[in-house]
């Protein structure tokens, strides 16, 4: 597959294997094209979807628990909170599917996020330190003040009151991100650095707030918050395609590439092995989990018969 010379993406580096960003993301998360793993976060893509609403399906939800929290809450009930958190953060995924990591339509990556967001979330719920920040993070936004413009022209924040919000946020993250509160989260399921992690965090801080900014401020917070990338024109390039074995999607492939993520039904998939399957002759990419596997074009049940990732039939 070649790509057009103009299009732009992130100029950006694998941090965990160092290999540069080869082609456009079809989202805002960025995975390398060639260990599969999260390697940025591209805020100027995410600003292309509009910030999606949960629906009324999760509003319900949420009403529907809002006594049982607010119990556990004041019991001390740490359990019972998260697993209502649990409940609450699979609706929100399955409700914004355009805010979450593509890799959520795996079901076991998908447990493991809404595991580590209810972790998060009942940690910032019942840690001291958490809800004194939370509480700053409130107080500063219930003091802002809004420069009205004329009809139809949205309000804009009065830069002297915006800064005590994003000094709040700020400092919230990053105790956050401390090694005393991830010590008590499960592990983001990509074990993105704490710096991703971060970025991810701000960017939908900073999206919701910068129609309200003017230029210099939003400049000033995109920098501040290091969302300020820069972006290359993508150069011609040339991949070989195979087929998912658990969609069939075609899925590029660089030379080189040991692992990728399919942008369809987001796998992270082994390209430096292939399962040839002996009912079709299909070369099937697959990821190194499961001891068996229908295959997507003729259904013939493929069983693994060795481990790590033997299956009858490896090509190369």
């Amino acid at each position: 597959m070649t790509h057009n010379a103009e299009t732009r993406y992130l100029a950006s580096r694998c941090p965990t294997c160092g290999a540069p960003k080869s082609r456009p993301s079809q989202t805002a998360y960025v995975y390398c094209d060639f260990c599969g793993s999260l390697a940025d976060y591209d805020f100027r893509k995410a600003c292309e979807i509009p910030q999606q609403m949960p629906g009324p399906v999760y509003q319900n939800l949420v009403a529907a628990l809002q006594k049982k929290t607010a119990a556990a809450l004041a019991a001390g009930d740490r359990k019972t909170y998260r697993d209502l958190q649990l409940k609450l953060y699979e609706a929100w995924v399955d409700a914004c599917p355009n805010a979450v990591p593509p890799r959520v339509r795996d079901a076991e990556y998908k447990a493991a996020y809404v595991a580590n967001l209810a972790d998060a979330g009942t940690v910032a719920a019942f840690d001291p330190q958490s809800v004194a920040l939370s509480e700053r993070m409130n107080a500063a936004t219930v003091a802002i003040k809004w420069i009205t413009g004329k009809p139809g022209v949205p309000p804009r924040v009065h830069p002297d009151s915006f800064a005590p919000v994003l000094d709040a946020v700020l400092a919230s993250l990053e105790y956050a991100l401390s090694d005393a509160v991830q010590s008590q989260i499960t592990p983001h399921p990509d074990m993105a650095p704490p710096a991703l992690q971060k970025r991810m965090s701000q960017a939908m801080f900073v999206q919701g707030w910068l129609p309200y900014l003017d230029e210099a401020n939003a400049k000033a917070l995109l920098e501040r918050t290091g969302l300020a990338q820069e972006y290359v024109t993508a150069p011609p390039l040339h991949g070989e395609n195979a087929a998912c074995g658990h969609c069939k999607a075609a899925v590029e492939v660089f030379p080189g590439a040991k692992r990728v993520v399919c942008d369809s039904c987001g796998h992270q998939l082994r390209v430096d092995r292939r399962l040839a399957c002996d009912g079709c002759g299909t070369h099937l990419l697959l990821d190194g989990g499961g001891n068996a596997v229908n295959c997507p074009f003729c259904q013939r049940r493929l069983e693994r018969i060795a481990v790590p990732f033997e299956w009858p039939g490896i090509a190369t």
